[in-house]
């Protein structure tokens, strides 16, 4: 029987006659001719109704038999109206219970107990789920108001879409019988002519407005006006104010549907002119640039180009920015203004006239034309502050008052007051006033331009810390948390030092990011006026592992990996493993740190590195070039080029102290290096035994290179997170005095800064490093060629080759050439050489410049990115980076005396100085900017990045080397053209305006 059908409830009712009927025959005395009709089986029973012409008059029921509590035969034509339960179950068309509940058995069960409850029609839902929603139980007895909880009980539940309950006599009792229609389930939902928003937007939005509706799940039409809705909504902000969507319904038999939303955009709405009336005080220009929402887009401040890009209309975005409007008004203290009202007019543009694309588009659409009302008011000034409900504080006018920023006579700034009552909320948060609440009170004075501020302070109570737990560190161990905590047990809970606790964690990059607010589960315990803190963090992957490399014709191949753990054993210390295997370089380095030594916040460790460079003249200069110039460099001779091999190996030790509560950390390190070049050429072997880096001349100075130096550093850094920070700054400052021991004499500061901050949206960060490096040598020693600065690649400046930016210079030098005879022909001279006579090309030793890539003394590199989250983990970032790589002191890069003087011996005419001759245009600052595509990998802990640059700045033309010789010094004019085709060849350097690049890691 279905209890919401009136016409199922008549039958009811005439069912409930004839029992009763039924029951008075068999209690009333019967003639002997006259036998009672048989009754037939549960199962025999037919299905059909008697008619209403057949059903017998009712009858009372004889006195001595008891009332069936389901039987409720009404004694008047008229059909009652069925019983409301106590308490309205919160439901709406939700079918009266009945007056009795029909039996499908004529026949009275033994007792009035429920022998069973069943179920029919429920395919998808569970017996036993269904047992569990309602009361009634085998064995209890049939009550007829437990019925009906339980009928309800399923009727809100959601599933179905018709209930009848039916019983039945059994063997020991009555069988109760729930007979279901479940509501059908909808199996794909989909959406047609939606442009404007994607589907994956549509379910964020779904998520965020818990509207509920998802394949699989029941049909419920409340859910899909509810969708409805919240895509209608999404269409007007983006512009769409006249869109329609229709849901439609299709079956899929047997139980199924399918749900589509028929999406008709319609007429994108921008916004049109914004016309401001009744302001006196502010131009239209300031008022509509308050309008944060609807204003167009432009560059701020510009004039010109303020108002670029209009915005889509969104009129449930009208309301925050009259409100935004009032704010901006009471900020610059008109206290008492407000808008008055706010027009829309909708009108058609476009479509006639000229076009010009970008400046005049001239499209066809639809433009809302704003015009807001404006009442400004007078210019309120602060008349008088007081405090009420201070307790704490002994004087408050004295200690509070200056928090506000204002004073009497002052504007009233209604900026001033939330930013005043903020730090008003933090002076009280540090003595443990959680639940510190304030309620400003403004009241004009009357007929005056002053404001008397009334701020009513509830303090709350003052809370100490009885326990601090951690959850969800599996790996760390509670005293790595614990030790970066500035809050502990016993003390008051100062919220200051609870938020600097969270950004130390953050720093250390082990967990994922903490945020103050949410960090912790805070119990307080008003009792005891105690909390007890739960700190909640996820660990995120403590292995970071780089990979990068590459193949070139030129330079050969290299491949780089490192490896670092950044919380070993779960106990904050760091190992690290790099190398770097290649045609030119091959480097590796061991590394590891200790960051509280011997439980005190003291980091110390070691690093130990072997690293070996092979310099050709001819493979550096063809990285410049950008193509192979080896062959012409072998035109001069493979004697005549600086090749070299540098081996070298050392270590560092390093120990740095954080000074107490705060982000500021000491340190001092000190290194020691061996270093030996291996000459490859005779050209390398002169450069180096005569270059003036150690202050000796000879073979002294290609081996046994020993550099010992020391070097303070200083470094604050309050950056919220080492791999996605997203606020802070960073400074650290070194300067290395190398000269303890060892032949090297040089000194070198380091400068760098770093700053992050929010973009202008949600997620957005901009970030902003600057590096200076400078080296120079003292006491009559130069720095070494492996200690200058090269630059270029994703390190520093992205667009150019690794190292592939640096200054060029020619080094005095000699060179050998061959003679020609005036013909033209190889000159040669006749020579016994194992009693055999031969012939060998004569050869003449001339003044030259020795061409070299020496690296720079002084290095300087800004960046500044602007990253934007895509989704996930996915990041794109505007980058641009520039720098200079240049030499400062031209007199530490040179020969020393003894080796000018022999050149001068040799050749009086070339008259060196000894000193290098730069190439000035190879100084000059590069530049590069593009897009670069970051992916943040778990395992790596790094982001992988693809990225585009362009180069703004480069280097494109020829060197040319200066010329030494002169032409008395040649036997004749071909001689002397042939030399200089030699020594004078002029070398290309093109660098590339663009490059595409795939790397591991962040530039800063």
């Amino acid at each position: 029987m279905m209890f919401s059908r009136p016409s199922r409830l008549r039958v009811v009712l005439l069912c409930s006659t004839i029992f009763s009927t039924a029951a008075a025959l068999q209690g009333a005395p019967q003639s002997p001719g006259q036998q009672p009709p048989q009754q037939q089986p549960a199962s025999q029973q037919p299905a059909q109704q008697p008619t209403p012409q057949q059903q017998p008059t009712p009858q009372q029921p004889p006195p001595n038999r008891p009332n069936n509590p389901f039987e409720n035969v009404p004694q008047t034509p008229a059909q009652p109206k069925p019983e409301s339960p106590k308490q309205q179950p919160p439901v709406q068309n939700v079918p009266a219970a009945p007056e009795a509940l029909r039996a499908t058995q004529p026949g009275q069960p033994p007792e009035d107990v429920i022998e069973a409850i069943e179920f029919r029609g429920a395919r998808r839902v569970r017996q036993d789920t269904l047992l569990a929603l309602i009361g009634s139980k085998q064995g209890d007895k049939v009550d007829e108001e437990a019925l009906h909880r339980d009928f309800i009980s399923l009727w809100n539940s959601g599933r179905f879409d018709d209930i009848r309950v039916e019983r039945e006599p059994g063997r020991t009792g009555w069988i109760i019988r729930f007979v279901v229609v479940e509501r059908p389930v909808v199996r794909s939902i989909k959406y047609e002519g939606n442009k404007s928003v994607t589907v994956s937007e549509i379910l964020d939005r779904y998520k965020e407005r818990k509207v509920g509706l998802v394949v699989e799940s029941q049909y419920d039409p409340n859910k899909v006006q509810r969708a409805r809705i919240v895509l209608l909504e999404m269409l007007a902000e983006r512009g769409h104010q006249y869109a329609k969507v229709d849901p439609v319904v299709r079956r899929v038999p047997p139980s199924s549907l399918e749900l589509t939303f028929k999406v008709d955009e319609g007429p994108k709405v921008k916004v049109g002119k914004i016309d401001i009336e009744g302001n006196h005080v502010f131009s239209s220009r300031e008022v509509a640039a308050a309008m944060k929402n609807l204003h167009p887009l432009g560059i701020p401040h510009s004039i010109l180009f303020e108002n670029l890009f209009d915005r889509t209309y969104d009129s449930t975005k009208l309301d925050e920015d009259k409100q935004r409007v009032q704010v901006f008004y009471q900020e610059h203290g008109y206290f008492m203004a407000h808008v008055v009202d706010a027009t829309v007019t909708m009108r058609q543009v476009g479509g006639q006239g000229m076009h010009i694309w970008l400046i005049h588009p001239n499209h066809i659409g639809t433009r809302a034309d704003i015009k807001v009302q404006l009442e400004e008011g007078r210019k309120y000034h602060l008349n008088n502050i007081t405090f009420t409900g201070v307790k704490f504080f002994k004087t408050p006018e004295a200690l509070m008052t200056p928090l506000f920023g204002m004073s009497k006579g002052d504007v009233f700034s209604t900026a001033k007051l939330k930013k005043g009552i903020e730090t008003m909320r933090k002076l009280y948060g540090q003595f443990g006033f959680i639940d510190f609440v304030v309620e400003p009170e403004p009241q004009p004075v009357p007929n005056t331009d002053h404001v008397d501020l009334s701020l009513s302070v509830d303090e709350g109570k003052q809370f100490f810390i009885r326990r601090i737990d951690f959850a969800g560190n599996t790996t760390t161990r509670d005293k790595v948390i614990r030790r970066e905590m500035l809050v502990d047990e016993g003390q008051i809970f100062n919220n200051h030092m609870w938020e600097l606790s969270i950004l130390r964690l953050n720093q250390l990059g082990y967990f994922e990011p903490l945020k103050a607010e949410d960090a912790a589960d805070i119990k307080r315990d008003t009792k005891t006026d105690t909390v007890d803190i739960t700190l909640k963090v996820r660990e995120r992957g403590k292995n970071s592992i780089q990979l990068n490399g590459g193949v070139s014709e030129i330079s050969g191949s290299f491949i780089g990996l490192s490896y670092s753990t950044n919380n070993f054993l779960g106990l904050g210390e760091t190992l690290s493993l790099s190398s770097q295997l290649g045609t030119r370089l091959r480097q590796v380095q061991f590394g590891f740190t200790e960051p509280y030594l011997f439980d005190k916040p003291i980091q110390s460790g070691f690093t130990l590195y072997v690293n070996r460079f092979n310099y050709n003249q001819g493979t550096e200069a063809s990285i410049l070039a950008g193509q192979n110039l080896v062959p012409l460099f072998n035109q001069l001779g493979a004697q005549n080029l600086l090749n070299y091999v540098s081996n070298g190996y050392g270590g560092t030790v390093f120990v740095s102290y954080a000074l107490r509560r705060s982000f500021a950390r000491v340190g001092l390190t000190y290194g020691y290096d061996i270093s030996n070049i291996k000459t490859l050429t005779t050209a390398a072997t002169d450069y180096f035994q005569y270059l003036d880096f150690q202050g000796v001349g000879g073979p002294n100075s290609l081996s046994g290179i020993r550099t010992s130096k020391i070097t303070p550093s200083y470094t604050y850094n309050t950056v919220n997170h080492p791999i996605t920070p997203t606020g802070g700054k960073m400074l650290f400052f070194s300067f290395a005095y190398a000269g303890i021991g060892g032949n090297v004499n040089t000194l070198a500061p380091t400068l760098e800064a770093k700053y992050f901050h929010p973009g202008l949206k949600k997620g957005h960060v901009v970030g902003v490093h600057f590096m200076g490096r400078m080296i120079v040598g003292y006491g009559g020693k130069e720095a070494p060629p492996f200690a200058r600065f090269y630059m270029g690649g994703e390190n520093d400046i992205r667009g150019f080759d690794i190292w592939g930016i640096s200054p060029i210079a020619f080094l005095p030098s000699d060179a050998t050439v061959n003679v020609y005879n005036n013909d033209g022909t190889q000159r040669m001279q006749k020579q016994i050489v194992n009693g055999v006579a031969t012939y060998q090309p004569v050869t003449m030793t001339i003044p030259t410049y020795q061409f070299a890539y020496p690296g720079g003394d002084t290095s300087l590199v800004s960046n500044v990115e602007y990253r934007i989250p895509i989704f996930g983990p996915v990041v794109l970032a505007i980058f641009g980076d520039a720098g200079v790589d240049r030499i400062s002191f031209p007199g530490q890069l040179g020969l020393n005396p003894g080796r000018v003087e022999q050149l001068n011996a040799e050749f009086p005419q070339a008259n060196f100085n000894g000193r290098a001759y730069l190439v000035p245009d190879t100084q000059k600052i590069r530049a590069s900017t593009g897009l670069e595509l970051q992916v943040l990998m778990p395992v790596v802990n790094a982001p992988f990045r693809v990225y585009f640059a362009y180069n703004p700045s480069v280097f494109r033309g020829y060197l040319d080397p200066p010329i030494a010789a002169h032409r008395d010094d040649f036997p004749n004019a071909v001689t002397y053209t042939n030399a200089l085709s030699v020594i004078g060849q002029p070398l290309p350097l093109f660098e590339r305006y663009t490059t595409f690049r795939f790397s591991i890691g962040r530039t800063f």
